[in-house]
């Protein structure tokens, strides 16, 4: 106990020192590198399309001539780009000195600058005669432009990843070209930098706010135009509106290459593309930076603690997946904490330290081994015990030498007498009707090489007991190819054969009912089709009384009707408009039902149904004393994706209810508002008796009136019903909402186009 204590804190020292000598002399840089350009990779984003560059390749340098070219092109480049209104202008140009020998040229940029008001021009910081000095643009340049620094660090291996957000030199302090382009547009930034702070060099410069570019996929890129094309108007000028443009320099050979961590197509990056790669970052927000050093180094303290203790807790078995798994889970936990908050953790110290606690519990394999086998032996005993089948293993002669509590169940109180009893002594078997005996079955396995599998066959317990059983006979081959033993299994398949009966007969049962399902369908539709016939039929002959009764209740001044005649007319036709209307919610239900009914899915106004709506039933309302009230906030452009007689019939269907149903001087009101991205909801609300729970359940069903059947209030109990199908068909839904006392809401869901 106290050597095996000493062990594990041993290995746990061992771990401990490991991870701080690791963390604090970053040894495994390169290996962090390595990872990290890996998880680029995958995190790597489309190139934004904000951001244009005018690239000074090799067919402006053919038409425009040798590099550098007079300033008045540069002048006549920003006037082109300047009625296009763009948010900012980067000029990846040293303009440091003067033309002596054409000044003019020198005022024409400067009063193109001036004009334009939205130019970046760069700063560089660079060694001279052992001294750092700053490059700037000329004076009469810089007071009309933003000034940001342009210079690129490069990491240990040679490749350029990050950039210095600020950078100063004595009392200069500069902005990187990306940030001073991005914070003409959004100067909010510069107070609330991303970044790892401060570094200092010994040569004065300061740098701040370093972040880790994430680049873009090497498969985009950004809008690329040619600077003789600009400047020979072959390009529109909507192309830069509200763009950030970029001018640089990309033809080989003037211009050096950036070593980047992700290759751009098949061409190096360039000064222009890195301050493009560093703006892509601030526009998505996604600019990087390495954890602070404390929490690197606690956080792979921790790790190291997890390696610790699986290395002191997991059996050498399982502590290579063990090892394997936590290693993946930290790759992964780097790509998540990469991705959502925008911090690099290093993980070569964590993978190292978690990699070497597997040797370091190598040498204790064999003491471990001979455990395990003595668990395995354990565990194989409670196993046969635990499961279901009865276990038999003999000899070579067919003497049985164990039994799991299984077989001893099955044989009861024919247990064996001594441990040496034949198998045969106390098994009798048939196989379709014909005795065998299990040793030549063992033998038969011998010869096969293999399982030998019997189902159902008929087995005896000393011709006292029988059961239909699954028989395998399993031979054990030692090394020479003798037969060392055999091990049988027996499974009792009565219960199956029992269950399997029983399952024929449900099956039986199911056949009947689906044969009722489909004569209930049958029936179902025979329905439809009558009630479509009938409402066919019945419309012809009350389509003549509605129209004879019009003719008589028209004026006539030679034979005018008496009043109490006249009134009987007006009972005549309401009765006759109402019994039309019932006969076409039928026909709309037959329809229906039967599957014949098609809506014409079109482009509807959402103000104009609502404004309809209310057209049409403000005077059934004023009629009974009632209040309609209108509230729809939402925009009158939104179009519904429906049927634009059908979304009126449902929606003056929720509002003959609420008419119908309310109270005397109550009140109606009709709202509507997004349910989310893709929906409306329109809704009605009367000042009714409301529903029940129970009622609300039964209310989408047909020929259900809820007890108003002993009312005064006229109709089918379908309208809701029809309703319901009408909406579905046109991709929405219905509901209500219900308190009993205070009213009830009927809502509809369409789609928006």
């Amino acid at each position: 106990m106290a050597t095996c204590r000493f062990e594990k804190s041993l290995i746990v020292l061992l771990l401990i020192l490991f991870t701080v000598g690791l963390s604090y002399t970053d040894a495994l840089w390169r290996f962090d590198r390595w990872i990290y350009d890996a998880q680029l990779k995958l995190l790597a984003t489309p190139a934004s399309k904000d951001i244009v560059i005018i690239e000074v390749d090799q067919k402006s340098l053919q038409k425009l001539g040798r590099w550098p070219w007079p300033r008045d092109i540069h002048a006549r480049l920003l006037e082109t780009l300047t009625p296009a209104k763009p948010k900012a202008i980067g000029l990846d140009f040293i303009f440091s000195e003067a033309d002596r020998q054409h000044p003019e040229l020198d005022a024409h940029l400067s009063r193109a600058l001036a004009n334009n008001g939205q130019v970046v021009l760069p700063v560089i910081i660079e060694q001279n005669d052992n001294k750092m000095v700053e490059t700037l643009p000329l004076p009469d340049y810089a007071k009309h432009a933003v000034l940001g620094h342009a210079n690129v660090d490069l990491d240990k291996d040679g490749i350029s990843r990050s950039i210095l957000l600020r950078l100063s030199l004595g009392d200069s302090q500069w902005s990187a070209m990306p940030l001073a382009i991005y914070a003409l547009s959004h100067p909010e930034i510069l107070a609330d930098l991303p970044g790892l702070r401060i570094e200092t060099t010994p040569e004065s410069i300061h740098g701040d706010y370093r972040v880790w570019l994430p680049f873009f996929a090497p498969d985009s890129d950004f809008i690329r135009v040619s600077y003789l094309d600009v400047l020979s108007g072959n390009v529109s000028g909507q192309l830069f509106t509200d763009k950030y443009v970029l001018v640089g320099l990309t033809a080989s050979g003037i211009e050096r290459d950036l070593p980047a961590p992700l290759a751009i197509g098949s061409r190096p990056m360039s000064g222009v593309d890195f301050v493009a790669a560093g703006l892509d970052g601030l526009i998505k927000q996604t600019l990087w930076q390495p954890l602070p050093g404390h929490w690197q180094f606690l956080l792979s303290l921790v790790i190291a603690g997890i390696a610790i203790k699986i290395s002191t807790c997991f059996s050498l078995r399982w502590l290579a997946l063990a090892v394997s798994m936590l290693s993946m889970a930290i790759l992964l936990f780097c790509l998540v904490l990469l991705h959502t908050s925008h911090y690099w953790f290093a993980p070569s110290v964590a993978l190292l330290v978690l990699i070497i606690s597997y040797p370091l519990r190598s040498w204790r394999h064999f003491e471990k081994l001979i455990q395990s086998l003595f668990a395995e032996r354990k565990r194989a005993y409670i196993t046969l015990n635990a499961i279901v089948d009865g276990v038999i293993t003999t000899d070579n002669k067919g003497s049985i030498e164990y039994m799991n509590a299984a077989a001893l169940d099955i044989i009861g109180s024919k247990r064996p007498k001594t441990s040496s009893q034949n198998i045969d002594d106390i098994f009798n078997l048939e196989i379709d009707g014909k005795p065998h005996r299990i040793a030549e079955l063992i033998q038969q396995s011998v010869i096969n090489q293999g399982p030998l599998k019997i189902s159902n066959t008929r087995l005896s317990i000393s011709d006292h007991y029988a059961m239909n059983a699954n028989l395998t006979i399993a031979p054990l081959i030692g090394s020479r190819g003798a037969l060392m033993g055999t091990v049988l299994t027996i499974n009792d398949i009565g219960e199956r054969m029992l269950m399997a009966k029983m399952l024929l007969k449900k099956a039986e049962e199911q056949t009947v009912m689906r044969e009722l399902i489909n004569r209930t369908e049958q029936v179902s539709l025979a329905k439809s089709q009558f009630l479509s016939q009938m409402s066919h039929e019945l419309r012809t002959p009350l389509n003549a009384i509605i129209g004879f009764a019009q003719l008589m209740q028209m004026d006539d001044q030679e034979h005018p009707l008496a009043e109490t005649h006249l009134d009987s007319v007006n009972e005549i036709l309401k009765a006759g408009l109402h019994l039309l209307g019932l006969i076409n919610e039928l026909l709309d239900l037959a329809k229906i039902e039967s599957g014949k009914i098609s809506v014409n899915i079109g482009s509807i106004n959402l103000a104009e149904l609502i404004k309809d709506c209310q057209t049409l039933i403000t005077p059934l309302a004023q009629n009974k004393g009632l209040v309609l009230i209108v509230d729809n906030c939402l925009p009158e452009n939104i179009e519904l994706q429906a049927d634009p007689k059908r979304a009126k019939q449902i929606l003056l269907n929720f509002l003959s209810n609420a008419v119908k149903y309310n109270r005397p001087s109550g009140s109606i009101n009709l709202s509507s508002r997004r349910v989310d991205d893709n929906r409306v909801r329109i809704s009605i609300t009367d000042t009714g008796n409301g529903l029940a729970e129970q009622q609300q359940q039964l209310l989408f069903q047909s020929f259900q009136r809820l007890g108003a059947d002993n009312t005064e209030i006229e109709g089918t109990g379908i309208g809701l019903a029809i309703t319901k199908q009408l909406a579905e068909l046109m991709n929405g839904t219905v509901g209500v909402s219900s308190t009993p006392g205070v009213g009830s809401t009927f809502w509809v869901e369409l789609l928006i186009r």
